[in-house]
């Protein structure tokens, strides 16, 4: 199979996943601050809330990671090609 590199075409996505991880980082700052405000909220939920916002949280950083990783193996193709 022959796959070609289409610039544009990893340009535009690299663009619409900077703006998913920029709102992910909101999100993420949002929920913490949810999190790290809930004070005396002390009921029988309270602990399974926080729980499932530090996993959330940590489902986002790794999104972030993955968002890393395809901007590193971006910049390496284009190099490729330029140089």
């Amino acid at each position: 199979m022959d796959v070609k590199f289409d610039a544009n075409a990893a340009l535009s996505l690299l663009k619409q996943m900077d703006k998913y991880c920029s709102s992910i980082v909101k999100e993420t700052r949002n929920l913490m601050t949810v999190v790290n405000n809930s004070g005396d909220w002390q009921d029988t939920q309270s602990q399974a809330f926080q729980e499932n916002i530090i996993d959330i949280a940590k489902d986002l950083d790794r999104v972030l990671a993955l968002e890393s990783e395809y901007m590193r193996t971006y910049d390496r193709r284009i190099k490729e090609l330029v140089g």
